[in-house]
């Protein structure tokens, strides 16, 4: 339990949805599950349609508040939450841990994400009016107002910080938020939403762990404005198909099968460790993660090895405060199956492994990274996200042939380029059809940049100023300057 300056404590032991400003439980509660025990965490409760039609109901009420409320006061506003969240950023990042099963450094990094973000987002300047067009005859303005009440549909593999691309901007433009976090990861978002609570008018932020009837219930529900999910790419296409029903907006970040190309001219001791971090960070579970290397001829062998040798000295297994793991397990046992058949499909067809890996048995659900040796670009490995700690590397000679194996996917959400030329670094960057793409780095999604998906890797975006404008309607108002006033009477 933990206090600050005399607040209320906050008990990081027990957990209830937020809804209208006050914890509230419920007669039906599950457990989240420790990925390194398999052992069931802290009851947790589960959302009703009573519950989702209350937060809706103060929602409203919130945002009539909260929308009228200057956007430089907002911002303050969340300024002060960053703060009080910065005072529990290690029972928070212990939180994450516990439920994501994040090495005790990666799941500090996270908790710094919510306080950050709200920093962030919440410094952002407001939007200036736009002049069109003013002369004589005519004014033509345009404004950007609050949109009203976002559902918020957050997934388990970075509960916090997929939520704060949705939360910061919500806020600072002045819509009201309602966040479902995954029923695998529940606690730390509840918790974040619960420290926020003594700075916000009630309905501006609340959030709800449920199970399975949830999420369509807030896709659907007519209270609500807008939809923001990250998540699967077969999910998010039924989310979307919900949300037309009210034509609610929705912004969906969904799968990816990203690729990294490594030229001829690295030095492979150098990129080596960034290559291995991109392909296998977070145990793979990463939307933009590097799931399929392309290594020029030249240098495959080389870079194979010493790829390896960087993943053999990490060390991978169940995750305390103190055990110092780099990898720790996957989240849950859903997942852990998933990546199970990619080993058995691997083995089946007599495809090498340069790094064997291994799925264990439990109790919890840690694998072993995994690297196959140069499968055909028609396996299974290669043609689908994996979303685990296991990674295909294959040879490429030609640029063009490898730009068009790259892009042979439905998806499009990220890639990477390792490249010591860096013209030509941008020049393949540019022909690959992609939302993001790093050069001669890992991953690092940025809340100052724009992240979104092209082709079946999601609608809308989120992140940086360009983000906000998914989370906000657009006015423009046509006003000519004639006379249409009364004559006055003599």
């Amino acid at each position: 339990m933990a206090t600050t300056n005399g607040m209320k404590a906050i008990d990081f032991t027990t957990f209830n949805n937020i809804i209208a400003g006050q914890p509230r439980s419920s007669s039906q509660l599950h457990q989240g599950i420790n990925p390194s025990t398999g052992k069931p965490l802290w009851d947790v409760p589960i959302a009703t349609q009573h519950d989702l039609d209350d937060a809706v109901k103060s929602a409203q009420g919130g945002f009539k508040v909260w929308s009228k409320t200057p956007w430089e006061e907002r911002g303050k506003i969340m300024l002060k939450i960053g703060e009080e969240v910065k005072k529990y950023s290690a029972e928070m990042a212990k939180l994450v841990m516990l439920e994501g099963g994040k090495p005790m450094q990666f799941a500090t990094m996270e908790a710094g994400v919510a306080s950050g973000g709200m920093e962030y987002f919440g410094s952002l300047a407001p939007f200036q009016t736009e002049v069109i067009d003013d002369n004589e005859d005519i004014k033509v303005t345009m404004t950007h107002i609050p949109l009203g009440i976002v559902g918020a549909i957050c997934p388990w593999n970075f509960p916090l910080a997929t939520a704060m691309n949705k939360i910061g901007p919500s806020l600072i433009t002045g819509s009201c938020i309602i966040v479902k976090p995954s029923p695998f990861t529940p606690y730390s978002m509840l918790k974040l939403a619960e420290i926020a609570q003594q700075f916000l008018p009630p309905g501006v932020f609340q959030a709800m762990n449920g199970d399975e009837k949830l999420g369509p219930l807030i896709t659907e529900h007519p209270g609500i404005q807008k939809i923001s999910f990250t998540g699967s790419t077969a999910t998010g296409k039924r989310v979307m198909q919900s949300a037309a029903k009210t034509m609610k907006r929705v912004s969906l970040e969904l799968g990816g099968n990203s690729a990294s190309i490594v030229c001829p001219d690295v030095d492979v001791k150098k990129v080596a460790p960034g290559v291995a971090i991109a392909a296998f960070f977070n145990s793979g579970q990463l939307c933009v993660a590097t799931k399929r290397l392309y290594v020029h001829k030249d240098i495959y062998k080389d870079l194979l090895a010493e790829i390896v040798e960087v993943v053999k000295g990490w060390k991978t297994g169940p995750t305390t405060e103190d055990s110092g793991s780099m990898l720790g397990p996957v989240q849950n046992e859903m997942q852990h199956n998933i990546i199970k058949n990619f080993f058995e499909d691997c083995a089946t067809n007599g495809y090498e492994f340069a790094l064997p890996g291994n799925v264990g048995d439990g109790p919890g659900f840690v694998v072993q990274p995994a690297i196959v040796d140069n499968p055909p670009d028609s396996a299974k490995i290669v043609r689908e996200e994996q979303f685990g700690p296991i990674v295909p590397m294959m040879v490429w000679e030609n640029e063009d042939d490898v730009i068009s194996r790259v892009n042979d996917t439905l998806t499009g959400l990220g890639g990477a380029v390792w490249c010591a030329d860096l013209d030509r670094a941008q020049r393949i960057a540019s022909k690959i059809e992609a939302g993001t793409i790093w050069i001669n780095s890992n991953e690092k999604p940025r809340p100052d940049a724009y992240l979104s998906g092209h082709k079946e890797s999601g609608i809308g975006g989120e992140g940086g100023r360009y983000g906000l404008y998914h989370y906000v309607n657009t006015q423009v108002v046509h006003m000519y300057k004639v006379d249409v006033g009364k004559s006055s009477k003599l």
